[in-house]
């Protein structure tokens, strides 16, 4: 499931959850094949995000800096500062920050290239 701007929506995919508008009133149902008249409909109606199935949509590595994430991070738990419970789980978005910063970014990349060393599986 994955939350995306309607701006990036396609046609073809499918809703995982229903839409609504501001009164609550559903607009469309999950498990709904998006076609184009549809989701320009949608935009008319001022719909910004919609709940997909799957992961439709890259949408990029994150924009900040490790240490913005974990500092915007540690804004948000600011008010439970203290709370032993709230600490620990602080601690861990803080380490996986910090493990996904650490991560070879030229990973993707090598994914694609064929190794040489097993031969042409036509041979």
């Amino acid at each position: 499931m994955q939350r995306v701007p309607i701006n990036l929506v396609e046609p073809g995919m499918v809703l995982a959850k229903p839409v609504v508008n501001d009164t609550g009133m559903p607009l469309c149902a999950e498990g709904t094949e998006l076609t184009a008249a549809l989701i320009d409909r949608l935009k008319r109606m001022n719909v910004s995000l919609l709940t997909l199935k799957g992961h439709p949509v890259e949408m990029g590595g994150p924009v900040k800096s490790p240490e913005e994430q974990i500092r915007d991070m540690t804004d948000r738990f600011a008010r439970v500062q203290g709370d032993p419970i709230m600490d620990t789980i602080r601690e861990a978005i803080e380490q996986a920050i910090i493990a996904e910063s650490m991560e070879q970014p030229d990973e993707p990349a090598e994914q694609g290239e064929p190794d040489e060393s097993q031969g042409d599986p036509g041979e």
